[in-house]
C-alpha cells in the first residue's frame, strides 16, 4: 500500500490543476473584469502547483478532494466564466469563492535552496558583526585616549582644588574670627545703646502718661458734660413739645366751655321764650305742643353739657401734658449723678409710660391720663430707691476725694 504522502502527491487533482491552468493561460476573454479575474485565477492555480511538494502533505490530503470539485466547476469559456466569477450576476454569492476557500486550505510550499539562502544569511550576519566589533574598537581606543586626558585633567583639577580648599579653610578662619569680634562688639555697642535708649523712652513715656491722663480727664469730663447737656437739650425739646401740645388742649377746652356756657344761655333764653309764650296764651297749649317746645331746650341743653364734657376731657389731656413735659424737665437734672444702669431703667420706665402706655391708651379710648394706670407703684419705688443710693454714693464718692 502507498503511504499518505504518496497519494497526495500522485492524486488526479493536480493534472486537473495543470489543465485548467493551461486552459485560463492561453484564453481571452472580452470583459476586463473577466480578463482581469482569469489572471488572477491563473495565478491562484499557479502558486497551488507549488504546495505539491510540501514536507508534510499527509496532514492536507482530506483538502484535495475539496479542491478538485472546485476546480472541475471551474469554466474555461467567457460566458461560464463571467457568471462564475460574478461579473454577471447568477450566483450570490459568487461561485469563484469556494475555490479561494479550498485553495487557501492547502499547506505553503517548501521553501527553495534553504541550505543556500541560510549560510548567505550567516555570512551577512557575520560580516555585520565584524564590521560593529571594529566599530567598537575603534570607539573603545578613542574612549582611552580621552579618557588619559580626562585622568591627567583629573588630576591636575584635585590638586587645584586640593590648594584651593587651604585657602578656603584659611580665609574661613579667618573669617570666624572676625565675626566673633564684630559680635562681641556689637553685642556691647547693644547693650549700651539698648539703656540709653530705654532710660530716654521711659523719661519720655512718664511725662506722655501724665499728659494723656490729662488729656483723658478732660475728655471725659467734656463727654460726662456733653452728655448732660444732651440729656437736658433733649428732654427740654421733648417737654416743649409735650407743653406745645397741653396749651393747645387747654385752648380747645376753653373754647369747648365758653361754647358749653353759651349753649346754656340759650337753652335758659329758649326755655324762658316759651314760658312767656305760654303765660301769654293763657297755658292753651296742647300736650304735643309742650313737649315739642321743650324739646328745644332740651336738645340745646344737651349740647351745652356734651361740650362741657368734652372740655373736661382737654383740661384732663392738658394737665397730663404739663406733668409729662415737668417729668421730662426734670429726669435729666434727677438723675445726673447716677449710675448708667439706674439712668437707663429710668428712661426706660419713662419711655413705657410715657410714649408707649401713651399711645396704646389713645388708641383705645383717647384719653391720655389714663396711661399711668398701667404702671405699677412697685417700679417706680425701685426706680427712686436705686436713684438715691446711686445719688448717695456719688456724693460720698466726691466728699471723699475731697
Amino acid at each position: 500500500m502507498s503511504t499518505a504522502s504518496e497519494r497526495y502527491r500522485g492524486h488526479p487533482v493536480w493534472e486537473t490543476l495543470k489543465l485548467k491552468k493551461e486552459a485560463l493561460a492561453a484564453a481571452r476573454f472580452d470583459s476586463a473584469e473577466s480578463e482581469q479575474w482569469r489572471k488572477d485565477v491563473v495565478e491562484w492555480l499557479t502558486e497551488a502547483a507549488k504546495t505539491r511538494e510540501t514536507r508534510v502533505p499527509a496532514l492536507y490530503l482530506g483538502i484535495l478532494d475539496q479542491v478538485s470539485a472546485e476546480l472541475n466547476a471551474l469554466p474555461v469559456t467567457t460566458s461560464e466564466f463571467a457568471a462564475h466569477v460574478g461579473v454577471v450576476r447568477m450566483y450570490n454569492p459568487p461561485r469563484i469563492q469556494g475555490l479561494e476557500q479550498a485553495l487557501r486550505l492547502l499547506p505553503l510550499p517548501p521553501p527553495k535552496d534553504l541550505a543556500a539562502s541560510y549560510i548567505l544569511l550567516l555570512d551577512q550576519e557575520v560580516d555585520a558583526r565584524n564590521t560593529l566589533l571594529r566599530e567598537f574598537r575603534e570607539s573603545i581606543r578613542k574612549t582611552e585616549d580621552a579618557l588619559t586626558k580626562r585622568q591627567a585633567e583629573v588630576a591636575r583639577l584635585n590638586a587645584e582644588i586640593e590648594s584651593l580648599r587651604n585657602q578656603v579653610a584659611n580665609e574661613r578662619a579667618a573669617i570666624e574670627t572676625v565675626r566673633a569680634e564684630a559680635a562681641s562688639k556689637i553685642a556691647t555697642e547693644w547693650t549700651v545703646t539698648l539703656a540709653e535708649w530705654k532710660a530716654k523712652a521711659d523719661e519720655a513715656y512718664a511725662g506722655h502718661n501724665e499728659e494723656a491722663v490729662e488729656h483723658v480727664a478732660g475728655l471725659a469730663a467734656t463727654a460726662k458734660a456733653g452728655r448732660s447737656l444732651a440729656e437736658h437739650a433733649a428732654g427740654s425739646l421733648s417737654a416743649a413739645d409735650w407743653m406745645g401740645r397741653a396749651k393747645r388742649e387747654r385752648r380747645a377746652a376753653q373754647w369747648m366751655r365758653a361754647g358749653a356756657v353759651g349753649a346754656f344761655l340759650v337753652a335758659v333764653a329758649v326755655g324762658w321764650f316759651i314760658v312767656s309764650e305760654a303765660i301769654r296764651n293763657e297755658f292753651d297749649l296742647t300736650i304735643g305742643d309742650g313737649i315739642l317746645r321743650a324739646s328745644i331746650a332740651v336738645v340745646v341743653g344737651a349740647f351745652g353739657g356734651l361740650l362741657l364734657r368734652e372740655s373736661s376731657r382737654h383740661f384732663r389731656e392738658s394737665d397730663t401734658s404739663e406733668d409729662v413735659a415737668l417729668s421730662l424737665q426734670a429726669l435729666a437734672p434727677f438723675y445726673a449723678d447716677a449710675d448708667d444702669d439706674v439712668r437707663k431703667a429710668a428712661r426706660v420706665q419713662v419711655g413705657d409710660a410715657v410714649l408707649v402706655k401713651n399711645v396704646l391708651s389713645r388708641f383705645a379710648n383717647r384719653d391720655a391720663a389714663k396711661h399711668a394706670a398701667d404702671v405699677t407703684s412697685l417700679d417706680l419705688s425701685k426706680v427712686v430707691e436705686e436713684s438715691a443710693k446711686a445719688l448717695g454714693k456719688a456724693s460720698g464718692v466726691e466728699r471723699s476725694g475731697s
